[in-house]
């Protein structure tokens, strides 16, 4: 794909999640994405085969994978996994629209095969590799330690204590989850 079809096939993602975070996957009409993409309906088809295609790259990138890889990217382990984890993630989902598709997605499981085999990469294998590089173990206790971490990532992203700032909150997190497991060493 060329320079000029990749910016435009772009374009139409970032103007379908716009126009989804507001109306949800399946209120917003293909002609209003068209619209604030500014291009044809047609245009829309002719890089992705159908809406739900589209759907489906819109919600992928809606899911927290990118900012679990770029965190393993970054060759970090222990506390300082979790801390690029936690920092990316609220990052991530400060922008209301990509919290909005986040709840989108969540909501659409049920409907499509892919996003629940995403979403089930995330819980699964994602939670073992994390647990093996933050704790050297991926043991059921610390599976569980990872999925405790990005669960109540998720809840401060849904619904954001006003009485905490993030990086109080990323801190006793942390504290709650790591700190406390490393002194206690179980395997």
């Amino acid at each position: 794909m060329r320079r000029d079809e990749r910016e435009v096939r772009e374009n139409i993602i970032k103007a379908a999640m716009r126009i989804f975070s507001i109306h949800g996957f399946f209120k917003a009409p293909t002609n209003m994405i068209a619209k604030e993409a500014g291009v044809s309906k047609g245009l829309i088809f002719w890089y992705f085969r159908s809406k739900d295609e589209l759907i489906l790259e819109v919600a992928s990138r809606s899911l927290p994978k990118d900012v679990i890889d770029e965190c393993l990217d970054e060759k970090l382990d222990g506390r300082s996994l979790l801390e690029c984890v936690g920092k990316k993630y609220m990052d991530k989902y400060r922008d209301p629209i990509l919290k909005n598709l986040l709840i989108h997605t969540m909501a659409s499981e049920t409907l499509y095969q892919e996003i629940r085999n995403k979403i089930g990469e995330i819980c699964n294998m994602y939670t073992r590799e994390l647990a093996k590089k933050v704790f050297g173990s991926d043991s059921s206790i610390y599976r569980v330690a990872i999925r405790t971490f990005l669960g109540s990532l998720m809840c401060y992203t849904l619904r954001t204590p006003k009485d905490m700032k993030e990086d109080e909150y990323l801190e006793l997190l942390i504290g709650i989850v790591y700190d406390r497991l490393k002194n206690n060493r179980t395997t």
